[in-house]
């Protein structure tokens, strides 16, 4: 992530749209839309998000989490 305060993954991926979800999964490793910023500052109430926003290898590993089939 980069030194903005961008909000805990975990209080927007669940809530995001799967459309800006494909977006991510598509390269983890690119920064994030503005669209997708935007689309974050407005689930989690805050106006004070930066662009370019880049996850962190914890938010990474959060996604994949997510994404895994559980048995």
């Amino acid at each position: 992530m980069s030194d903005t305060a961008f909000p805990a993954i975990d209080r927007w991926w669940p809530h995001l749209d799967i459309e800006f979800k494909h977006e991510i999964l598509a390269d983890l490793d690119a920064p994030l839309s503005r669209q997708a910023v935007a689309e974050v500052a407005r689930l989690c109430h805050t106006a004070d998000v930066k662009h370019p926003v880049a996850l962190s290898e914890q938010d990474k590993g959060y996604i994949r989490t997510q994404i895994e089939l559980v048995d």
